[in-house]
């Protein structure tokens, strides 16, 4: 789509992506999914649902499969909605990112931290570094709702180091289409060094080895699948929406469908609004400081 998305929206209200975005908006479905253009798809869902109540920006929320297995996943927003923020934005971020946790994973307090390019305190950009202090004053750290632990790097992301992390739609984007392509490139690689090997007793060595370790490769790659969440969930909206890739297969659309509808019916879009008003505060010291 090269046309502006809220310009396309406007121009095209019959489009099937804003035909479902009105029913939805009527009450006539409870969750929409889309693989079309996700600018439009902000636009549209802004435009016809609205933001709920107190949020500036909505954002987009994707999960990261983490080491070991039964530790979950990382939530990382926003992964594409706003390519330039200020600190209000990832402020409410966190609150809407730990709501979104707290459904998705039943963690009571997740831990949210904010991405950056180490753990120092004097790491990280004037953006980041505005999060920090807005997110360590006694008015977050009261909160029942998150614990601030800080910033956190892109490979804790896959580490049981913190339930959310917020960052900028750019640098989210980013690092998710980079995660995206090693997760799909690793098991190939690793394929690729067993049997690239010289002698005759290599190769058949190698290949013992990788039909033992196939098993284990397969399992792995399944955790790793982006398929297997299908989309991602656009949060501050007032709406269940799921934005899936354009190029998603039927299998990624079906998790899509099965993962909107947990949202709609697990009250996503309710959580967030308490969250944003039991906030209203620290929005406020994040809105007069900076």
């Amino acid at each position: 789509m090269d046309e502006s998305p809220a310009r396309a929206v406007r121009a095209k209200p019959d489009a099937s992506l804003c035909v479902a975005i009105d029913r939805l908006a009527a009450g006539h479905v409870d969750a929409v999914v889309s693989a079309g253009n996700s600018g439009a798809l902000l636009a549209a869902a802004l435009m016809r649902l609205g933001r709920v109540a107190g949020v500036d920006r909505p954002a987009i929320a994707t999960s990261f499969p983490r080491v070991p297995a039964h530790a979950g996943h990382t939530v990382l927003l926003d992964a594409g909605a706003n390519v330039q923020c200020k600190v209000i934005n990832l402020v409410q971020f966190a609150v809407i990112g730990a709501a979104f946790s707290r459904v998705q994973s039943g963690i009571d307090r997740p831990r949210v931290g904010v991405l950056a390019n180490g753990t120092e305190v004097a790491k990280g950009t004037a953006l980041t570094r505005g999060v920090h202090e807005i997110l360590s004053h006694d008015l977050a750290s009261r909160s029942e709702a998150f614990e601030f632990i800080g910033y956190v790097e892109p490979g804790q992301l896959f580490a049981d180091s913190c339930d959310v992390a917020v960052t900028d739609g750019w640098t989210g984007n980013v690092v998710l289409k980079l995660a995206e392509a090693a997760m799909l490139a690793w098991p190939t690689m690793l394929r690729a060094e067993l049997a690239g090997s010289a002698s005759v007793d290599a190769v058949q060595g190698e290949r013992r080895i990788a039909d033992a370790i196939e098993p284990a490769l397969q399992g792995v790659a399944r955790r790793l699948d982006p398929e297997a969440h299908g989309g991602a969930p656009l949060l501050g909206v007032d709406g269940a929406v799921m934005i899936c890739h354009g190029a998603a297969t039927s299998r990624a659309l079906l998790n899509a469908l099965l993962a909107a509808q947990r949202f709609a019916t697990g009250g996503l879009t309710q959580a967030v609004a308490s969250a944003i008003q039991g906030h209203a505060e620290l929005f406020e010291l994040a809105r007069n400081l900076h």
